[in-house]
């Protein structure tokens, strides 16, 4: 059997079949079910709530999709011509001109606070791509919290709102 080091503490060693050492499950699951922690194969159907423990942008988006890329600078993965992986805070703050929140009624609101006169090469995206497979960001780990749809209504280029359609995806239904 062969080891390797823990891919989110990176001080443990582990089975090589093993996707995290015992301590990173204890603080990751603090006492939950163990199907809290989510192992996804591609295939298989991730639900509003799991948690993938990655730290950086690119160790999900290679984790769900078996790529293997070096680094990814963006906070948006095109998975199909209609979907795309949308890792965020949900917090409020501003960020490159864009805040991000979770609203009471369960929509997502986007909002640009950036210089309106200077429009950000992002702006269209949103229009091109309606669903959005959203993992929020929170600490070392990431949340799924389901698939969401642009609401046209209710959206401008400045302030977006998102409502979710599904709890559950194989990350290629839409």
């Amino acid at each position: 059997m062969n080891y390797k080091k823990c891919p989110r503490c990176k001080l443990n060693y582990i089975k090589e079949d093993e996707t995290l050492c015992h301590v990173c499950k204890n603080e990751l699951n603090m006492g939950a079910d163990e199907k809290t922690l989510v192992v996804n194969k591609r295939s298989e159907v991730i639900k509003a709530g799991d948690v993938f423990p990655f730290d950086k942008d690119y160790q999900l988006i290679n984790h769900l999709t078996g790529r293997e890329l070096k680094g990814w600078g963006r906070a948006t993965y095109t998975l199909t011509k209609l979907c795309y992986i949308w890792m965020i805070a949900l917090d409020g703050v501003t960020r490159n001109g864009w805040s991000d929140k979770m609203l009471q009624d369960g929509r997502i609101k986007e909002e640009y606070f950036g210089d309106k006169q200077t429009i950000p090469s992002n702006f269209g995206l949103t229009f091109d791509y309606p669903y959005k497979a959203v993992f929020e960001k929170t600490g070392d780990s990431f949340v799924f919290r389901g698939v969401y749809k642009l609401d046209k209504n209710d959206t401008s280029l400045y302030e977006r709102y998102y409502v979710k359609v599904s709890d559950t995806t194989t990350l290629y239904d839409f």
